[in-house]
């Protein structure tokens, strides 16, 4: 079987192992709960955004910055967001520089596309927004790396309306109480 960068499909859900890692979360999101005495803030449903869809290079720029300048290893508040945000974090960063060393197809840029926007898209209900903006934009740079070591990027990154309909089909399967 190909390596998830060089998929040869285009992808029809997001990647097994995103569920995996929100499993994980939802675990220790949990646990610091119990531990902290901490109770999980309900979230609002937050404006959504589709990566690299609207914005100039500039900031496109300032986010590829912002990423490679970003402490993941600093100090986290002590409460129950703060500590999932920084394992959250490390995770992210491990997958930017996972990217970074990578040569995609163009459905493994799609597939990596529609992971990012899922994780996004959970995080959100585990962090703080300050924090979720943060997440995004290391998502976000990893997409945009990946689609620079896309040698064949003709037919690009997914349709919003799909990548909308995928992580919104996936995130109502996942169920986390």
């Amino acid at each position: 079987r190909p390596g998830w960068a060089q998929a040869s499909r285009a992808p029809t859900e997001p990647s097994m192992v995103v569920e995996m890692l929100f499993k994980e979360v939802n675990t220790f999101d949990a646990q610091l709960g119990r531990m902290l005495g901490d109770p999980r803030k309900t979230r609002g449903g937050g404006v959504r955004r589709n990566f690299n869809m609207s914005k100039t290079s500039m900031e496109l720029e300032l986010e590829r910055q912002w990423a490679k300048k970003l402490q993941v290893f600093a100090p986290v508040p002590f409460n129950r967001s703060g500590s999932v945000a920084g394992i959250l974090r490390i995770a992210f960063k491990a997958l930017f520089e996972y990217v970074r060393e990578e040569t995609f197809s163009n459905y493994g840029l799609q597939q990596l596309q529609l992971d990012a926007e899922l994780l996004e898209e959970l995080s959100r209900d585990f962090v703080e927004a300050d924090d979720a903006g943060v997440l995004g934009s290391l998502l976000g740079e990893a997409v945009n790396s990946a689609s620079q070591r896309c040698p064949d990027a003709s037919a690009g990154l997914m349709e919003p309306s799909l990548l909308e309909a995928l992580v919104g089909q996936k995130k109502r399967a996942l169920r986390f109480d």
